[in-house]
Formats: structure tokens, sequence, C-alpha cells
């Protein structure tokens, strides 16, 4: 073998390391390999793919995220297997609407990315923005129950929330801010791709469809993600209408947002320092009732009976309206029911008086506020406390209610934030249909042990044992407040918002059904301490326990032991209220107006009636003619003395209902005149 050449020399010692230091290199563990292009490639596409999707299910994440903070153990826990499919089937549902709005905003080259950009802001921004402020305020989301009552397309979209609370607004915001984040985030992380291209806005029309028309759990555990239970409401309202048109029958009159005229600062002087807590329950008859004390009393509401042996009862308590709604716009407005819709829903309420004296102001309720949109009459009020069925029981029965019981234990818990001197209203619902009772501690036998109606002595014991479940959450919060401080300087009102009928008169409904005394008659007492009344006030009371008197003098009654009743600011309130205070000696005179229909509420089957004295006009749906009855010579109402027996009453009710019998005034709608002048 010949030797290598000069030049072969000198490479061939250069190769031998160049081997042996891959070879070393190979073998080395941290030693960098430098990827390939193609590798690179992966990595990259891969981060962006993670980003993309990641972009596409924010808003889902988002909604997510808020219902575990707000709800956590209901989602987590509370559903059974078909509510949790139901849920994860909606959150699946609307997390195909965002992500495919976002994907179609992404696609800067499609002439519709303009539009699922503005599509996927207004309806995020819209569904979820109003979903979680409206949760914040009643612990509860914006259902049909709600939005069915509505009138105008706004109120539809807002859910009539009051925007100039910082809390809504702050949502509102956060939300908006939120949808325009990720439309900026689909544009800049999202690479559309080219492959049918016009397939993009199809799905996403798809989505819009199939969230309208995705069944929705709008009740009690609203096992449905908040979008869904919002456009579920939103298409099922517009159903609605379409077949409002097409029957050529409006919508009934329901609750609305109030108005209410400013009251100005008012100056407070109660003739003693005391609080005034009305103690208000519902659908409670006269007849079950422990009115005054007595021993051993054999009636519904025995519990408390022993607890104010002091109270004072009244005897002959009407209530204005046998339905909810009027009656308690009577009560705490004190204005005639059959007033313009302006009028009325200008009135302000017993909390904003109060409220404008400088007093701390309270509203807690077992009742349901979404069951006829009824949070919307107590929304805009001065409220420092406040709680309701939805914050008591979070998967509270939409017409039940939470229970009383845990509605005394939440006052309970208040009671001792409250500032005085104040003015409060605790509201029990259990006696409403479809009733609550507790088979263990039912002492009215034989009873059904479920709703069954109020015929029969079954009907009936089942209705009593309800009254006195829910009495005894009454006496639970009495005997506490009573062993106070507070409340020995505190004045109890206690009375029901209407009465229940036993179908005496083959009424059409338990209560709503007539203006006879058994749906308006109401069981109603004060019970004031020692030291918390004049003289004067006391002996007035005392005298007006036998004398005939209405719900509207009981909101008389509470504005004078706030003490705000001789104000003279007040008085031009005042001109448009109906009662006079029973802590003063005048009554009232005047023709007093019963109804169930008004422009607060309507009912299906209207009745109106006109009461004057003893002597009580009225007629149902049904009848021809007006009816005549002496309240006092005939309790039961069994005599018609005929429109001849109540001229004067005729005249007036004529006068305040039209010529025509209620029949022919079924719908208020198409009389936006009315009443008549």
């Amino acid at each position: 073998m010949g030797e290598a050449s000069e030049g072969e020399a000198e490479r061939e010692p250069n190769a031998a390391p160049a081997v042996g230091q891959l070879e070393a290199a190979r073998g080395s563990k941290d030693a960098p390999v430098a990827p390939s292009a193609y590798a690179r490639r992966r990595v990259v596409r891969s981060r962006a793919r993670w980003r993309a999707a990641l972009v596409l299910g924010a808003p889902s994440l988002f909604v997510l995220a808020n219902e575990l903070l707000r709800r956590p153990k209901l989602i987590l826990t509370g559903f059974d297997r078909l509510h949790r499919m139901g849920y994860v089937g909606s959150l699946a549902c609307a997390a195909v609407l965002w992500a495919s709005l976002l994907y179609l905003a992404a696609s800067r080259r499609s002439r519709f990315a303009e539009l699922g950009a503005f599509l996927f802001v207004v309806l995020f921004s819209l569904s979820v923005g109003v979903q979680l402020a409206f949760r914040t305020l009643w612990n509860a989301y914006f259902s049909i129950d709600a939005l069915v009552f509505v009138r105008t397309p706004w109120s539809a979209l807002s859910a009539d929330l009051p925007l100039a609370r910082p809390v809504v607004l702050a949502q509102l915001i956060v939300t908006l801010a939120f949808a325009v984040g990720c439309v900026v985030a689909a544009r800049r992380f999202v690479r559309p791709r080219r492959r049918l291209p016009a397939l993009r806005p199809w799905v996403a029309a798809l989505a819009i469809v199939g969230v309208f028309n995705f069944p929705a759990s709008f009740r009690n555990g609203q096992s449905s993600t908040p979008e869904l239970i919002y456009f579920h409401g939103l298409a099922t309202m517009a159903h609605d209408r379409v077949v409002t048109l097409r029957t050529h029958e409006p919508a009934l009159i329901r609750v609305e947002r109030r108005h209410p005229d400013p009251v100005p600062r008012l100056e407070a002087k109660p003739s003693r320092p005391r609080n005034v807590v009305l103690l208000l329950q519902e659908s409670q008859r006269a007849d079950v009732t422990c009115m005054e004390w007595k021993p051993r009393c054999p009636l519904a509401t025995r519990a408390t009976n022993d607890l104010l042996p002091r109270r004072i009862g009244f005897f002959q308590m009407r209530a204005g309206a046998s339905s909810t709604a009027i009656a308690l716009s009577n009560l705490w407005a004190g204005v005639d029911p059959v007033d313009t819709q302006p009028r009325l829903l200008s009135a302000p309420l017993l909390w904003e008086y109060a409220h404008a004296a400088g007093w701390d102001t309270a509203y807690w309720t077992s009742q349901n506020m979404m069951f006829g949109n009824s949070r919307l009459y107590v929304q805009d009020l001065p409220l420092g406390h406040y709680a309701g069925a939805n914050d008591l029981a979070p998967d509270a029965d939409w017409l039940l209610g939470a229970t009383d019981d845990s509605l005394s234990e939440r006052v309970i818990h208040d009671w001792e934030s409250l500032r005085e001197p104040f003015f409060a209203v605790v509201h029990y619902c259990n006696i409403h249909r479809p009733r609550l009772y507790d088979p263990a501690n039912a002492p009215f036998r034989p009873t059904h042990t479920s709703d069954r109606g109020t015929g029969g002595d079954k009907g009936k014991n089942y209705y009593q044992n309800a009254v006195f479940a829910s009495d005894v959450a009454v006496a639970k919060l009495v005997s506490f407040l009573r062993a106070t401080d507070k409340g020995k300087r505190t004045v109890l009102v206690y009375t029901s918002d209407h009465s229940e009928s036993y179908r005496e008169h083959e009424n059409e409904n338990d209560h709503s059904g007539s203006v006879y005394d058994e749906e308006i008659r109401v069981p109603t007492w004060i019970d004031a301490p020692i030291g918390t009344l004049a003289p004067d006030e006391e002996v007035a009371l005392r005298k007006a326990r036998t004398e005939l008197t209405w719900q509207y003098d009981l909101s008389a009654t509470m504005l004078d032991l706030v003490g705000v009743w001789d104000a003279p600011e007040m008085q031009r309130f005042k001109e448009r209220m109906v009662g006079l205070p029973l802590t003063r000696r005048d009554r009232v005179k005047q023709p007093v107006t019963l109804t169930n229909t008004s422009w607060i509420w309507e009912y299906v089957e209207p009745n109106w009636g006109v009461m004057q004295g003893s002597r009580k006009l009225l007629a149902t749906a049904t009848d021809h003619a007006y009816r005549c009855f002496d309240v006092l010579a005939d309790p039961k109402e069994q005599t018609d003395l005929g429109e001849a027996g109540c001229p004067e009453l005729l005249d007036v009710a004529r006068k305040r209902f039209g010529p025509k019998l209620p029949r022919d005034l079924r719908w208020l709608a198409w009389h936006r005149e009315w009443p008549p002048r």
C-alpha cells in the first residue's frame, strides 16, 4: 500500500475527530439535537390549535366558571342523572353557538365575518350579561315565568334590570368587555380553514335556531345554562305573542315595573319611639284565626295565640281585592285599584315613605318573586334588607316558594342588623295553594295529604293544617323578637293579602273568583308593647275592633305609626289614598272599590264590587245583573237584595266600571282609557 498524498494526510487527522465527535454527541443525553423544520412546524401548529380551541371554548368556560362560583353545590352534586344530562346538553348546545359565531367572526375574508362578530357580541352580552346580573339580584335566572308578562321588546331583552345599580352595571360591562375580547382573540389566534367556506354561516345559523328551540329547565333547580334559559324564554314569549295575534286576544295584564313619584324628605314624628313590622300572610281566612287572645283557642293559629295576649283584633277587616297583586297594591300603596295605569304604577309604597323619613327598611318573603313577575313591584324599593324564596332555598318551588319556617329563620338571623327605627314586612306564603303542611303535626282530622281543593271536610282540614303549619313559623319569629330589646319597641301588624273560599258561592276559584266575604274578609290584629302607643291611639284602635274597616286603612295606619301621616309633604300623596288611620277616630265613609282586575293584575274571570257601610254590590263574570248584600245582617251573603237594594252603589259602580257588566270588560288591554271618566 502506498502512502497517502500530502493533501490526504492533512485531511485524514481532521476526519477522524469529526466522526468521533458525532458518535460522542449521539451517546450523550445532554447534547442538543436540532429539530427538523417539519417537527418545528408540527409544534407550532399544535400550539396554534390549542390556542384556537381555548378561544372558541372561552365563552362556555366563562359561563361554567360563573355557574361554579354562584351555585357550586347544585351544579356538582345537586342534579339527578336526568337533570345532569340536560345541563351537559345545554352547555354543549351553547358551546356550539358561541364557537360557530367566533369562528365566523375570525374569517376575515368572509363577507359574513362582521355579522358573526356582531351577533356574538350582542347575543352573548345580552343572554349571559343579563342573566348574571339578574341572578345577582334574585338568586335565580330570568326565565319564561317573568318574560311571559313583559310588555315591550326592551323589557324582554333587558329583564327590566335596574341599570343604575352598580352591581348590575358592572356585570353587564364585564360581560360586554369579555365578548369583545373574545372576538379580538378569535381574529388573532383562530385561522379558519379555506375548505367549504360557505358552510360557516350555515353552521352559525343552525346553532342560533338550535339554542332558541333547545328545551330548558327554567323552574326550581333550573338545570340548564343561563343563556339557554334566556333564549328559551324569548322563543316561548314570541310564540305566545303570535298566538295572541291570531286569536285577537291580548295578553292578561300583569305586574309591571313601577316608576314611583319621588317622596321628599319627611320628618317622622311618631307619638312614641317605635318600630313597625307587618306580618303578612297569604290566603288566610278570618274564621280560622284567633283574632284576639282566647284560652285554649281551638282555631288554626293557636301557636301564636298565647304569645300575644294584649293584641287588638279587627273583626270586620276586608281586603279590596281577592287576588294577591291587587291586594298588595291596596295595602302597600293605599290607592284605589281602578285608578289609571300611570297613577297606579307611580304611587309610592310604604317602604319609600319610611325611607324618606330616615327609617331603615326591610322586606323578607318566602314567596317566589318569579311568579307573575312579582319581583318588578319591589325591585326598585330602597331596602336595607331583602330576602326572597330563592335566597332562602335555591330550588324554591315556583308557586309554593320556600318554607315559612326558613323565612322566620332568616328574619331571626338578620334581626340584629336592623337599625332603629325600622319598618319591615315579613311576607309568608305557604298557605297559598298548593299549600304546605306538616303530616307529623296536623291537628285537624280527617285530612287530605295533598292539595285536592277546598271542598269537603278533608279539604277544609287540609287547608287548616296548612294555616297551622305556617302559624308555627310565625310563632317562632314572634317569640324570638318579643324576647329581644328591639322587639320590646316594635309594633306588630298582622293580616293576610286576601281570604280563601270553600266554594260557598260556587266560586270559579278559591280566591280571585269573587269578592264575596269568604274571599276578602281577612284576619287582622295589631300588637303594641306597653309604651309604644299613645293613649288616644290605643283607644282608637280598640274602638275599631268591630267597625267596618279596610286594608286601605291599614296602609294609612302604618304611615301614622311611622309618624309621617301628618307631614305637610304627604298631603299630595294622601289625596290619592282611600283609607284613614285606625289610630285616629275618623272612618272611611265613601264607597270602597272591590275587584280582582286592575292595571296591576287582570284575572281571566273578572269580577267587580263596591261597598259602603254594610252594603255590598258585586257581580261575577257570569252575572247578568249586580247583586246586593248586607254583610252585617247576612254575613254568609245568602240573601240577594237585587240592584234595587243598593241604588246608590249601583250608580257608583256604573261610573267606576262603565255601563257594562264585568263579563264585557274582560280584556283591559282593549280599554286603554279605562276606567271611564
